[in-house]
């Protein structure tokens, strides 16, 4: 295939190092503005494929290559990934909307996520969900003291659970609780979703949860056997740190349900050993799912929950494990959910391809890139940047910005703007003439897009003051 890429002057010597096949430099700068008036005048016909920058999806492509008669797509956006574009030119057609880089990415994503959902051994399903087997790992997602929030409260948090990935809701029961309020519980997550835990060792509870309709009971040990006999057809998981009384307490319920579930309980710390644990159960018991408690460490490590749930659902899925449990109970753990349903397909991916979890179009990378892309150079001749000190107020008067539900709230005497992003807040302050100094908008678009940085990392937001990166800031500050 004979392809031509498109770029501008400033970037013609990056593209010309990164790819072997013909270049159009345009007569503009920047590449990012190119359209196809650039191209109009050019004939094209010798080519099977024109790659534009990336940046430069919203231009009517599509219309040029009609009347051009060759294919006119988009191309990364940065000239750096082209040779990684190049190279795929084959297999992939690119889009008139989509830069190619993220298109791969994405195509990547679903090829992956195809071959894994289409994976059909398992042990049990349950409401259509496969359960064990070479499956991918489900998630259980707990709601902490389920019973203890009014019924606004529990949809909202299984609703938000849901969005996330999660395969199975698991409702939380304290130690001290009505039976009505766990039937209360398990009815409003039945109406919500396919299949519901109920999690205590409360053999009143557990009865409870079952009259109610759950799908599945965590958890059963040698303290509350006696709830066995209000079992019918649910799951069941059975727990026990002593994998060979594990074993037997399993083959004991699998006498009632088929559906058993074991779990020798990750422990933290004590995690070596925990780990070595479920590996010698998997030698005593090729067969039975596991569970495994990955929640137990996230919420008790000051570690971002991201890069911990990506290590855990590799090692869960190395031991043979096929539910995978976390939770969202601290603020530290928000996201925790979303995280391990990618997490279970990265890892059986990565399983199904035999490769390490990387590369698969899915990531957990939040503040690291996986590829950075080339500094420009340095300039010889600057002026040095210094701090004006001195502050004038605007005469059009002040803002105060803060976030609220989600959105960012930028309020001043004359009217309060929301949105979600800086630019539009900007835009929109501007489009109402609410500021009257350089200084002042300069100002205002710096704490706008720190409370949008903020609302994407799920950060505190406070005005005036810098954003919390903990170990990253002195070389995030560097690579500003």
């Amino acid at each position: 295939m004979k392809v031509l890429v498109v770029t501008g002057k400033l970037a013609e010597s990056l593209v010309r190092k990164v790819v072997d096949c013909d270049v159009l430099v345009v007569d503009i700068d920047i590449a990012a503005f190119i359209t196809p008036s650039h191209l109009r005048n050019y004939d094209l016909s010798d080519y099977d494929l024109v790659l534009v920058p990336g940046l430069t999806a919203g231009n009517d492509w599509k219309k040029l290559e009609e009347e051009k008669g060759v294919k006119i797509r988009l191309g990364p956006i940065h000239a750096y990934d082209l040779k990684y574009v190049i190279e795929r030119v084959e297999e992939i057609e690119f889009s008139h909307e989509i830069p190619a880089c993220r298109l791969i990415e994405s195509i990547k994503a679903e090829e992956v996520k195809k071959a894994v959902d289409e994976i059909d051994d398992f042990v049990f399903e349950v409401n259509g969900v496969k359960i064990g087997g070479n499956a991918r790992m489900k998630v259980v997602a707990e709601v902490v003291d389920a019973t203890r929030l009014s019924r606004e409260e529990l949809t909202r948090k299984i609703e938000h659970y849901l969005e996330s990935g999660a395969d199975i809701i698991d409702l939380g029961i304290p130690l001290e609780f009505e039976a009505e309020e766990v039937k209360r519980a398990v009815k409003v997550a039945k109406d919500l979703c396919d299949v519901v835990s109920v999690d205590t060792f409360s053999t009143r509870a557990i009865k409870a949860g079952i009259e109610a309709g759950a799908d599945m009971v965590m958890s059963l040990a040698l303290e509350n056997l006696k709830a066995l006999e209000f079992i019918r057809d649910e799951v069941v998981v059975v727990v026990d740190r002593n994998v060979g009384r594990l074993k037997k307490l399993v083959e004991l319920v699998r006498t009632k349900t088929e559906k058993v579930v074991a779990d020798p309980i990750l422990d933290f710390p004590g995690i070596v050993e925990s780990i070595l644990r479920y590996k010698k159960y998997r030698e005593l018991d090729s067969a039975t799912p596991l569970l495994f408690g990955a929640g137990n460490v996230t919420e008790l490590i000051d570690a971002d929950s991201v890069g911990v749930n990506a290590l855990l659902a590799q090692i869960a899925e190395e031991v043979g494990a096929s539910l995978i449990f976390t939770t969202e109970a601290s603020d530290k753990t928000a996201g925790a959910v979303k995280e391990m349903k990618t997490a279970t397909y990265m890892t059986k991916g990565a399983k199904l391809r035999k490769t390490p979890p990387k590369d698969l179009g899915f990531s957990l990378l939040v503040l690291k890139e996986k590829r950075r892309l080339p500094e420009g150079e340095f300039p010889e001749d600057f002026l040095k940047a210094e701090e004006n000190k001195k502050f004038i107020r605007d005469p059009l008067g002040d803002f105060r910005i803060w976030i609220s539900k989600g959105k960012i709230v930028c309020s001043h005497e004359k009217l309060t703007v929301v949105g979600e992003n800086a630019k539009e807040i900007v835009d929109t302050v501007l489009r109402e003439n609410l500021v009257s100094r350089l200084d002042h908008a300069a100002y205002l678009g710096r704490e706008l897009k720190k409370a949008e940085i903020a609302l994407q990392l799920g950060k505190n937001y406070v005005q005036d003051e810098e954003l919390n990166f903990g170990i990253y800031s002195n070389s995030l500050k560097y690579r500003k």
